[in-house]
């Protein structure tokens, strides 16, 4: 139920005829694998959660009575209920099917009353390929993609009269790249056939990517300086809201709609100002099936020494492959010699190969003349290693990286085919092999080779891009400036790879291995803040190491604050008037008397359960503009690190007296803070303060220390 609606859910339909067609589509692979029906079946149950909360959100910011299962499917003319539409959040996991589930909410929005969908998805041609291609499996609406075209004119152009005529009774679905082109003729043809007199859902693949507004920042700081405001980023300015051509945005085209941001990495989205229309109303999480495999496969025990899938390259092999060698170095024949007898090793035991081959992922940089490079120095060596094989194999079997491959293949696979039939393999089948340089200069679209196959690239490889029977990942890409978001997005080992597992390595040095597990970790805290349905309210972003969560130009950096480990946080000014105090030195004294039976010994560390030290914190008075102290932004911190420290707490308290009721430093000293950021778990101090000393009532003042272990955690505090 959306924040402040009391009404009865929303009755949903989940058998109509869009869903149940579109999922024996899905069962029979009409147009892709086959997928088995008990995943089918799991999606459909997540995808119907999800639609209950759009239904729900329509009904409570749009209009009541047009969509679920008695919707009149139409939409008035009112403007929306609330000030705009709601947009609401499904936050999935890297590869986990967020495209399956994006399908069946669509059929099953299709049964209850939307009547236009729209499927923003990057602007890349593979991406865009790949995306239309799997909604072409939904089962009853009009399906089409700005890809298209022809002649300049778009499909949706040229079948304007049908669309027109079984738009309200079918329902139309548009796959379009976020691109200004594609997206102002999308537009302009949604309001030349009347999309605005029906429901609309509108699905951001990847929303965090290009979407939100890059001024931001830009327009914060001029706003501070009293300077003009720049305007909108164009793809904000087509989507969301046009400030140069008003109307003339998806949003604001489609005037009944909600607006479903799909993405694995939401930070820079839970990040906006409540006031932003990009920032989420509610939040829904999508749970992957059966098999996947994320970061708690490949990197939760990332650590010293490693462990298979892992493999740590030296971390002075990037540094030797920006010298431009010759020849491949050490850990990248290691990792190219591993591939080849893993896919062998494979298709011997398994009888047959993937239908479009295995895979080997190769990213060290963004930059296109390194992708070349790369690519020649992996076909130098593998077809050197070809031709060995056929004139030589016991020469080729006894080299260095061949002989480290098989033993690291034995670590989880001690039956491995015979050396023979191996090598036949290999002989008949590398000669053939598929290597593909993915970039923005060589395109994305990918057509592999049965067995082998070779993939070097940058960004293209870093989001959205599927890459199936995935078996060695080669990874040394530093940037000077590292992003949570676009690191974890690289991560395209993540999927469901359980059955290729033992197959599986990733190559890495061990810094990126820590970097992958630290985001891990944050993605998993914030996965359990969120829960299954979150509506509002602040949501602390932890940060891995050294990174920051998302690019700084989308955010204000006027409302972006941090906690840091080891900091205390105070407020400025302690509450001391009688009439602000209310009951809440009397609440406080009551609770420390029911659960600890009185105040306790002072100027001692006292453990405590976390849900006690979050009640406290909770009743104490403070102001409303005070410095580092944000009570709600605490309590969500210390909900996202709750897991880290068994939800538990210290409570220090002693009697605090003062010259003057103002704080520049706080009311701890030096050896008590170091202290308290040496305890494995926040503290939360609480200061007695006496009336005549100079406070003009008794009052409790708080300070909090976060441990000096405790990631740094980002906020927005404009709440």
């Amino acid at each position: 139920m959306m924040e402040g609606d009391s009404r009865d859910r929303v009755r949903i339909k989940t058998d109509g005829p869009c869903v149940e067609q579109t999922l024996d589509g899905l069962e029979r692979g009409d147009r892709g694998k086959p997928m088995p029906r008990g995943a089918l079946e799991a999606i459909r149950t997540q995808a119907a959660n999800v639609l209950g909360s759009i239904v729900e959100a329509y009904s409570s910011y749009v209009a009541v009575g047009e969509v679920g299962a008695e919707g009149i499917h139409r939409a008035s003319s009112a403007p929306p209920r609330r000030d705009r539409c709601p947009t609401g959040l499904l936050y999935g996991r890297v590869q986990s099917g967020k495209t399956a589930a994006m399908i069946v909410t669509s059929a099953l929005a299709i049964d209850n009353g939307f009547r236009v969908i729209v499927v923003l998805t990057s602007n890349n041609l593979k991406l865009v390929r790949q995306t239309a291609d799997r909604f072409a499996e939904l089962d009853g609406p009009l399906i089409y993609s700005s890809l298209d075209s022809a002649a300049g004119t778009y499909a949706w152009d040229r079948d304007r009269g049908v669309i027109q005529r079984w738009m309200g009774e079918r329902g139309a679905v548009f796959v379009c790249a976020k691109e200004d082109g594609h997206l102002e003729s999308l537009i302009r043809f949604l309001q030349s056939v009347g999309a605005a007199d029906f429901p609309a859902l509108i699905l951001d693949d990847e929303a965090d990517h290009a979407t939100p507004d890059t001024r931001v920042a830009q327009r914060s700081r001029a706003q501070a300086r009293g300077k003009a405001l720049p305007g909108y980023s164009t793809t904000f300015r087509l989507v969301v809201e046009n400030d140069q051509v008003p109307g003339l945005s998806l949003r604001e085209a489609l005037s009944h709609n909600v607006f479903l941001q799909v993405t694995a990495t939401p930070y820079g989205l839970l990040l906006q100002n409540l006031t932003n229309p990009l920032r989420p109303a509610f939040t829904r999480l999508l749970h992957p099936g059966q098999g996947y495999t994320g970061g708690e496969v490949f990197f939760a025990s990332a650590g010293e020494t490693a462990s298979p899938p892992l493999v740590y390259v030296d971390e002075a092999e990037a540094d030797l492959l920006r010298d431009e060698p010759a020849e491949a170095p050490q850990w990248l024949q290691r990792s190219l010699a591993f591939f080849l007898f893993a896919a062998t090793a494979h298709r011997l035991s398994s009888g047959a190969p993937p239908r479009y081959g295995y895979k080997y992922l190769c990213h060290t940089s963004e930059k296109q003349h390194v992708h070349r490079r790369l690519s020649e120095l992996i076909l130098r060596y593998v077809d050197g290693f070809s031709s060995q094989l056929a004139s030589d194999p016991s020469a080729a079997l006894a080299r260095d990286e061949v002989s480290w491959a098989l033993d690291q293949l034995k670590e989880t696979l001690p039956e491995l085919p015979e050396s023979a039939a191996m090598v036949n393999e290999l002989v008949r089948y590398l000669p053939r092999r598929g290597m593909l340089v993915v970039n923005s200069e060589q395109g994305a679209d990918l057509k592999f080779e049965s067995r082998y196959n070779f993939l070097v690239g940058g960004n293209i490889l870093g989001r959205g891009l599927t890459i199936d029977d995935l078996l060695v990942t080669y990874y040394l890409r530093q940037a000077r400036v590292s992003q949570m978001d676009t690191m974890h997005q690289h991560a395209r080992m993540y999927g469901y790879r359980q059955h290729l597992m033992p197959w599986t390595r990733v190559f890495l040095p061990q810094t990126l291995a820590l970097r992958f597990r630290q985001i891990h970790e944050s993605e998993h805290g914030l996965r359990e803040l969120l829960g299954d349905e979150a509506n509002g309210g602040a949501i602390p972003v932890e940060v891995a190491g050294d990174l920051r969560p998302t690019r700084s130009n989308i955010l204000d950096i006027g409302s972006i604050s941090a906690y840091r480990p080891g900091q205390q946080v105070y407020p400025v000014e302690p509450i001391h008037d009688p009439r602000e105090l209310g009951d809440s030195v009397q609440l406080i004294d009551r609770l420390l008397a029911d659960r600890l039976g009185g105040r306790p010994e002072p100027n001692r560390f006292v453990q405590i359960e976390l849900s006690l030290a979050k009640a406290l914190i909770d009743m104490v008075a403070v102001g409303e503009d005070d410095g580092d102290w944000e009570s709600p932004a605490i309590l969500r911190v210390l909900e996202a690190t709750a897991s880290r420290y068994a939800s538990k707490a210290y409570l220090y308290v002693r009697d605090f007296s003062r010259t003057r009721t103002t704080l520049s430093q706080g009311a701890i000293s030096g050896d008590e803070q170091e202290a308290a950021r040496e305890k494995n778990a926040p503290v939360l101090f609480l200061f007695r303060g006496t009336k005549g000393k100079p406070w003009k009532a008794d009052i409790w003042y708080p300070t909090v220390v976060f441990p000096r272990d405790m990631p740094a955690i980002v906020f927005n505090r404009d709440e």
